[in-house]
């Protein structure tokens, strides 16, 4: 299952806000499998389960049984009935204290409902999707392998540093790989392999514009917010690179955003972003 629009930067702000609000409510979950429910109490082993299996969690987290919450059910049902080659699902009932773990986890309590979550094998949140949604919508929260990859490192809040290269080997991205042993950025960066040739990326390396046809590895860093902040050449060194990720946190960032925790520029006076 192909997502057709991989757009990193919103897929993080959007599940950033999603999972944003602290919350200390106890839940209960349903398993299901297309309409079907089994015995409350376990989301805590489905997320395992799913994790095991390498399949993803959706997740319908609902509070109260008016009509909205009865008609996106029945979207939620037959949407993840249909899925069952590659994703498992539960119902979560917020009200109920035998769960409260899994609210805590993803910080739900206070979000609007209903609200569907999708978690990739690798704990990623690939699509959080509130009040309203279509089965479309819910399909498209499969994603791939190095969407999936950056996100769970970005939603750790670390930098990613993603290599994109064919048959990547010990003496690729060196300089990308030193700054990953530097003492000062080890804890907070974290490496992503991507190969150019495989199908199931291009979207997201055209969300990125990485063009690796001619060969040559590129090196994409991104923020914990989503937000790629350098394309850089594969050999760069390791102090090149931290050259280009300290421009970016004193100048302008694209679209007049900026790095978690930074300025945007020089005394915050920032060119007016573009429309």
């Amino acid at each position: 299952m192909k997502r057709t629009k991989s757009h990193v930067q919103t897929l993080a702000a959007l599940t950033l806000a999603a999972c944003s609000l602290a919350g200390t409510t106890p839940v209960t979950a349903q398993q299901t499998t297309s309409a079907s429910t089994v015995a409350a109490g376990l989301a805590d082993a489905a997320l395992h389960n799913a994790a095991r299996d390498g399949k993803y969690l959706f997740v319908y987290f609902w509070k109260q049984n008016d009509q909205q919450t009865q008609s996106m059910q029945g979207v939620f049902d037959q949407a993840t009935g249909r899925m069952t080659d590659v994703a498992n699902a539960i119902r979560v009932n917020i009200t109920d204290p035998s769960n409260a773990s899994i609210v805590e986890q993803f910080g739900v309590s206070r979000a609007p409902m209903p609200l569907s979550l999708a978690i990739a094998p690798n704990g990623a949140v690939t699509q959080g999707l509130p009040v309203s949604f279509n089965e479309n919508q819910l399909r498209e929260a499969v994603v791939s392998q190095g969407t999936a990859d950056c996100l769970k490192a970005m939603q750790d809040r670390k930098l990613v540093l993603l290599f994109v290269k064919q048959n990547i080997d010990a003496a690729a991205f060196q300089g990308a790989r030193e700054l990953t042993q530097d003492e000062r950025f080890s804890a907070s960066t974290q490496i992503v392999n991507i190969d150019p040739t495989d199908a199931s990326e291009q979207s997201f390396l055209q969300s990125l514009k990485v063009d690796a046809s001619a060969g040559n590895g590129v090196l994409v860093v991104m923020t914990p917010a989503g937000q790629p902040v350098a394309t850089i050449a594969e050999n760069a060194t390791k102090d090149q690179i931290i050259q280009r990720l300290t421009a970016a946190s004193t100048s302008c960032c694209p679209d007049g955003k900026c790095a978690p925790g930074q300025q945007c520029c020089p005394g915050g006076n920032c060119a007016p972003a573009k429309k």
